[in-house]
């Protein structure tokens, strides 16, 4: 199952306008460019926010921890420029607390966070500083400008999610970052301590910053969008059954498959799909007048995706853990918490059957509709 929280704030860092604030900007930027010199590269970097209060309380209503679940980290492009074929981004966690801001009027930054510092008449913490956090063994470092991050002393250990990094290679720029070790932090702590949720800052690599050779940004779509591609947090777990009961097993050589989907679910909702599946050609029998209600179950290795109907956008991609259908002596069936979904749209679900080698879709239309 899952559970979708949109960022709570978001906005760019830009080196080349150290005062300036873009915290109302529907583009975020991830990026090095050269100056108006040409000589030097300047660097943009994005900080971004998610309630872990949210989190939290999900996990409570499921019944869930935090060590049950799953977390990825998603942002969509609007456009790419000038990469090298090969590059991380990382995302490290953020050590002060910001402010998302207003934007900047004649080059003066009202309240927001810019390169210089979180806030307006604040700076970001430098590398000679190393505050401690806490009675924790994290420590906050930064450069002074475009942001502050954690860390932790080589003596300490290794603690796993004080930065995630993805690599790219000649594929999509899509962002579909695993960010679970970095919100265990925040829910569970470090070392005993409680750690504050200062959010994600994203920027390519340390070692691709730092190339002289090396340049090219991504601009992704933000919280202000007025796209479906807000930036978002995913929270994955398993809560699969599979019970047949007196159910019989579908023939998946020869099956046809329907569902009880209602035409519209309201955002608030968390919907069960039923699943039927039944032999495609039945034969009737003295005790079975009409086969082609006879339901069978499809095999424990099903699962499901959504997409939005309009644009085929993997909503939910599958997984062979956290999206598997389950069963019970009526019929299969999965859950969808409808709260993450945009309203006023058109959603497609979609099953895969893994059976052996061979993987079988079933694409029929099956559509709903998620309302206010």
């Amino acid at each position: 199952m899952f559970k979708i929280f949109y960022a709570e704030k978001d906005t760019t860092l830009y080196e080349q306008t150290p005062a300036y604030n873009y915290g109302l900007d529907e583009l975020l930027e991830i990026g090095k460019h050269l100056d108006d010199e040409g000589s030097t590269y300047l660097k943009s970097r994005s900080v971004l926010k998610f309630d872990m209060t949210e989190v939290s309380a999900s996990l409570s209503k499921y019944g869930k921890t935090v060590n049950d679940c799953k977390f990825m980290l998603q942002l969509y492009t609007s456009h790419a420029k000038n990469l090298s074929s090969e590059y991380d981004i990382c995302a490290k966690l953020v050590a002060q607390n910001w402010i998302n801001g207003t934007g900047a009027s004649s080059g003066v930054n009202i309240d927001g966070a810019s390169w210089t510092g979180p806030m307006s008449g604040s700076t970001w913490i430098s590398s000679s500083q190393n505050i401690q956090i806490g009675t924790s063994t994290l420590y906050t470092s930064g450069s002074g400008g475009g942001g502050s991050w954690m860390f932790q002393s080589a003596s300490a250990g290794s603690t796993s999610g004080l930065i995630t990094s993805e690599s790219f290679s000649y594929r999509t720029t899509d962002i579909n970052m695993d960010v679970t070790d970095a919100v265990k932090i925040w829910l569970s702590g470090s070392g005993g301590a409680t750690i504050p949720n200062h959010g994600f800052l994203l920027q390519f690599s340390d070692a691709y910053e730092a190339s002289g050779s090396l340049a090219g940004y991504i601009r992704y779509f933000s919280r202000e969008t007025h796209t479906i591609y807000v930036p978002r947090l995913t929270m994955y777990w398993d809560n699969s059954t599979f019970t047949t009961g007196s159910l019989t097993a579908l023939d998946t050589e020869s099956y046809t498959t329907y569902t009880r989907v209602k035409p519209t679910y309201k955002d608030t909702e968390i919907a069960k799909i039923r699943i039927f599946g039944r032999d495609k050609f039945p034969r009737k029998s003295p005790t079975n007048l009409f086969p082609i209600e006879t339901v069978k179950y499809l095999p424990s290795t099903t699962y499901y995706s959504v997409l939005d109907a309009a644009t085929d956008e993997v909503i939910i991609p599958y997984d062979n853990i956290y999206t598997k259908v389950s069963c019970d002596s009526t019929s299969n069936f999965i859950y969808l918490d409808l709260n993450g979904f945009m309203p006023e749209r058109y959603y497609r679900l979609e099953l895969k059957i893994v059976s052996g080698i061979e993987e079988q879709y079933i694409t029929d239309q099956i559509y709903f509709k998620v309302v206010r």
